[in-house]
Formats: structure tokens, sequence, C-alpha cells
């Protein structure tokens, strides 16, 4: 069966301007720290809430012999029956829970691979029940669908998923849900062309909301294969920050960074679902982060609401003032050149520091250079993280 599909401009358009005035019921996801109170504080917010939180995901801190997108010294440690025990929790709330089986996979010619998986398989699906699974690896989607013709099949960020094209790689896995490329939540038209497509096929589009990982990252691919080894992943927090620091532009390009405020333009696109990252961050800064979206207004410091490395405390010392980017993304240039888009959170960045509203508490000093704001001098926070990056 083929599922190519030629979309013009026009047709994106007239599927834009038809959401708009029919949006899609857009719901929240957030990351599961295990914590019952928390999670009970979520949930009582959700009744004044304009945006709903219908959706937990989370794994187990081992990940099992799949892995997941997070170091497993990053995340809540809990014994299978305290996840058991969440999981119900959440469903006698009206909550789904998604499970993660989401790092890169590849099967091996490898018996006791096999064997270990199944079993694996055979605790999440026959004993953890969840709603549905994230995984990013189109051969092990291929097999759960041997073990569960059922299960709902989400599509990994890790994946790529930037257009339709590649998303029809994962289709006749016969995925009901996508978590696109962050890059994505900064290029409009792809975005539309995949509401679109999934509208069209049943596949939700999932869009990460508070995920500040580089415009088109360098060692993206780098990164999450060492994850799937295992590995602690600090260096790559370090490389990444490091430049965010130096260019803090960086922040407002990364496609994975949408204000509570603008989550209505993208209800407009059709996402059907916006995706709160944070699992490695301490489980009292979900109510405020999740209240915010659900709100759809933060008063405060966006570098808060983000999903950066909590062992940098990057929002102790780190302001960009939530409010001061009113009229941000009305005016961004979602479909034009990379380099249009840089140019255009280079200015903001810029007027956002002569504005008092970009401020940096450890010293550090930044300068116009060619039009562009630049770290000159490093206070004490931002020269560390500078220096371990560059050995």
């Amino acid at each position: 069966m083929s599922f190519q599909i030629q979309i013009s401009k026009v047709i994106v358009e007239e599927e834009r301007l038809n959401n708009m005035s029919n949006p899609a019921k857009t719901e929240l996801t957030v990351p599961c720290h295990w914590n019952k109170p928390v999670m009970d504080q979520i949930l009582r917010q959700n009744d004044t809430a304009t945006t709903k939180v219908a959706e937990v995901y989370g794994v187990l801190a081992d990940g099992g012999p799949v892995g997941h997108g997070r170091s497993s010294d990053a995340v809540v440690n809990v014994a299978r029956q305290e996840a058991i025990d969440f999981r119900n929790h959440l469903r006698d709330s009206g909550i789904r829970f998604t499970y993660l089986l989401n790092a890169p996979f590849k099967f091996k010619d490898d018996a006791n691979q096999l064997k270990d998986l199944n079993a694996y398989l055979g605790w999440v699906l026959g004993e953890l029940k969840p709603d549905a699974l994230t995984i990013s690896s189109y051969e092990l989607m291929k097999h759960v669908r041997t073990i569960d013709r059922d299960i709902s099949i989400h599509v990994s960020t890790i994946a790529g998923v930037k257009n339709v094209r590649d998303l029809q790689n994962y289709m006749d896995a016969r995925p009901d849900g996508v978590v696109p490329h962050h890059d994505v939540g900064k290029n409009w038209k792809d975005l539309a062309e995949l509401t679109s497509f999934g509208k069209t096929n049943g596949i939700k589009t999932e869009l990460l909301v508070t995920e500040s990982c580089l415009y088109q990252c360098p060692s993206r691919v780098a990164h999450y294969e060492h994850l799937a080894r295992g590995m602690a992943d600090s260096p790559f927090h370090l490389v990444c920050n490091a430049r965010k620091f130096i260019n803090p532009s960086e922040f407002l390009l990364a496609g994975g960074v949408i204000r509570p405020e603008d989550q209505s333009m993208f209800k407009e696109l059709g996402v059907n679902c916006l995706k709160i990252s944070g699992r490695s961050k301490p489980a009292e800064w979900l109510p405020e982060t999740v209240g915010a979206y659900q709100r759809g207004s933060y008063d405060g410091n966006l570098i808060r609401l983000l999903g950066i490395d909590p062992s940098l405390r990057a929002e102790e010392w780190f302001y960009i003032d939530n409010k001061a980017l009113y009229g941000f993304m009305s005016d961004f240039p979602s479909n034009h050149s990379d380099e249009k888009r840089r140019k255009y959170c280079e200015q903001w960045a810029l007027k956002l520091h002569s504005e008092g509203k970009l401020i940096v508490k450890d010293g550090s000093k930044y300068d116009e250079v060619e039009g562009n704001l630049r770290l000159q001098e490093g206070g004490n926070c931002i020269a560390p993280i500078i220096r371990r990056e560059i050995g």
C-alpha cells in the first residue's frame, strides 16, 4: 500500500485556515516522575485548565534491554510493582499512560537478546499494560506488532521524523502517533503537512514545547546512540548548553521551545498534543511548568520552563523574560530559510538584552558583534561550562 502524497503550498494554507476555524482539541502529555502527590496536584490544576493533561509518559530507569532517551541515573528509579501501582493510579484518574521503548535499537544475531527483549515486553504489555508505546526503532515496532497487533504505537522524536516522507517509512507498523523531530516546531510548512497527513491516516501529532535542544544539532544522533549504550550523557549537555550561553539566540531558535502563550498557533495548525519534556528535572518543577501550559500563560523566566540539564541550575542565573517575548512567534519566519530564522532570533536576543529582559546574573558580559549578541566574558557559571566543553 502506497502512502505517497503530494501537498501543494495552496493545500497546506487551506488546511491551516480550516484548522483555524475548527481547531483540534489539543491536550498535554507530561513526564512521569512516579510521584503520586505531584501528579495529583497537576490533575487538580486540570479543573480550571484551558489545555488539560490527558497523558503521562515514562519508563523504568534501567530501560531493560531497549533503553530510553535519558541516562538511567538521570531519572527516578522505582521497582516494577511501584510502576504498576502508579499506572493504576493514572487509570483510576482517567489519564492515559505511555511507556517508552525509545532508545535507538537494533536486533543482533543473538538468542539471549531476543529472550531478554521478549521477557521485558511480556512484563510491559502483560503486567504494566500501558495505553501506548513510544518507539524509535522501526525494527522494534515490527517486532511488537508480532506480539500485540492492537497496542498504540507512537513514533518517538528520537526517530527524527521531520516531514511526511520520513513518517511514511513507519506506516506499515501502523503507528497512531508521532512526536516529530524538535526542529519541526520552527518549520510550519513541514508541521502543517505532518498534521494534515496525520488527520487523514489517524495519526496524532505530539509536539515538544519545553525541549531546548539546539536547532539542527550536529550531535543529536551521536547523543542518542550514546544513551542506547547505557552511558551517561553529560558531555553532550555541556556542548549543547555552552553554545546557547555563548549565543543566547539559540534558546529562541530551538524548535522545541514554545511559550505557553503561543500554543494556540499550534492548535490552529492541527497539533493534537503538546509534550512537556523534563523527566530528569526535580518532581517539584513539574506542577509549575505544566501549570503554565494548562493556563496558557507564564509570568516568569522562560529558562525555568525548559528541560535543561538540572545540574547546570541555569534558571537561577540566566533569565529571559517570558512576557517580553510577546509577538515573537506570530512574526517568526517559520516558512523561510534557516538564515532568516537565525537572523530573526539574533535580532530578538539583542533587543531583549538591550531592554534588560535577557539577564545573566553570574558576572558574564555580552556585547553586540556585527548586529548579534555575543558573550565577551564568561562569569562564574558560564565560564566553567565553556571550559569543560572545550576541554
